[in-house]
């Protein structure tokens, strides 16, 4: 159970609202709660006024000051790295201008004891945004419903910047591999924990408008998350690629296994040839199992422990593989004149390896999704 929680706020000219929304996030706030306040030299002395709670809040309130302005999307990232380094279990990240509530604060750490990554959304039963026009709110959910056909998850609301990040989620992620900027960091650090594997839940949010100051998201920057999609959804498929080259080199190690323990135990001791083939199915089954779950599919595993269950998941995907790879092979060899019958081998069993691969990772090596 994690213990050790960091509330993470970014600011630039907030002195309107950081006193009241400092004191109401301690008083939502159980007593191991810290508060990180990262400020881009606010000319409006926001940071003076954080120094001042800092008295009040003596060892609960910390304060990171940066040499001008550099933008929420770094000034969180920079956050998370110095909540790992200082041994939290969670970060939940949050705006000081009200428009993420504090009142939420307790439902954030509730569900984030049995979840890697909470999310704030606005979209689902029970969330909504407060004030604003049918425009804007038709947009948000458009933006939404784009985000979730081009990448394929099933996550609502994915532009929202309140959000728990557990110490493993972020881990996982890597906070310093996260290229994009503005709204697309957000796109990009749920993409990368759903895919790799973290359990996500959605906790239903009110989103009021804030109290003072103004926005610092200009509409341009929604504009350039929604055409960042497509670079995340790009970078993921270099790593889905970089899977299937593993996944490939497992199976060529499977391969020389299988021969191995065959050519022992069949042409040295001579076993009968069916019992040692069935064998070497098994053992090398069990070999390449571990290796997909250790080394190909490792950041979607992430430290989970292996299974007899996913084994035999893993099992049934070869099997399937199999059968792919011979139904394949006897419809070329019946269908066209070949120089060669390996050739329908071949294309058999490479049809075979990317069923297979896709059975692994989209089934045996990947955690579900947790509405």
């Amino acid at each position: 159970m994690q213990e050790n929680y960091l509330i993470t706020v970014p600011t630039y000219n907030e002195a309107e609202n950081i006193d009241e929304f400092l004191k109401a996030v301690f008083a939502e706030s159980p007593a191991e709660v810290n508060v990180l306040v990262i400020d881009d030299s606010s000319p409006d002395g926001t940071a003076r006024l954080v120094k001042k709670l800092m008295q009040e809040y003596p060892s609960r309130l910390h304060l990171m000051e940066r040499p001008g302005k550099q933008g929420g999307a770094s000034a969180f990232l920079q956050a998370f790295s110095w909540g790992l380094e200082h041994g939290f279990d969670a970060m939940l990240a949050m705006d000081a201008d009200f428009s993420h509530d504090p009142h939420h604060i307790p439902q954030f750490l509730e569900a984030g004891k049995n979840n890697d990554v909470v999310i704030g959304s606005r979209l689902i039963p029970g969330g909504r945004i407060e004030n604003r026009s049918f425009f804007r709110d038709l947009l948000s959910k458009c933006a939404s419903g784009y985000c979730r056909v081009l990448l394929g998850a099933k996550i609502h609301d994915w532009t929202g910047g309140y959000n728990l990040w557990s110490k493993k989620a972020l881990e996982t992620i890597g906070v310093e591999s996260v290229v994009t900027r503005g709204y697309s960091f957000q796109l990009e650090m749920k993409y990368k924990a759903l895919s790799r594997g973290c359990s996500i839940v959605e906790l239903p949010i009110v989103f009021p408008e804030r109290k003072h100051g103004t926005s610092k998201m200009p509409p341009s920057f929604l504009a350039k998350a929604l055409a960042d999609v497509w670079r995340i959804r790009f970078m993921c498929k270099s790593e889905s690629l970089q899977q299937f080259f593993k996944f490939a080199i497992t199976g060529g190690l499977g391969t020389i296994t299988n021969l191995l323990i065959f050519f022992l135990c069949a042409d040295r001791l001579g076993l009968p040839e069916i019992p040692v083939s069935i064998g070497c199915f098994i053992v090398t089954s069990v070999q390449n199992y571990v290796i997909n779950h250790k080394w190909s599919f490792a950041l979607s595993m992430n430290k989970t422990p292996l299974s007899v269950k996913r084994w035999l998941s893993f099992l049934c995907g070869s099997l399937l593989g199999l059968a792919v790879n011979i139904a394949v092979m006897q419809i070329i060899i019946h269908s066209f004149v070949l120089p060669y019958k390996f050739i329908a081998q071949a294309t058999g069993i490479i049809c075979g390896m990317i069923l297979n691969f896709f059975v692994s990772k989209f089934v045996v090596f990947r955690k579900k999704y947790v509405k």
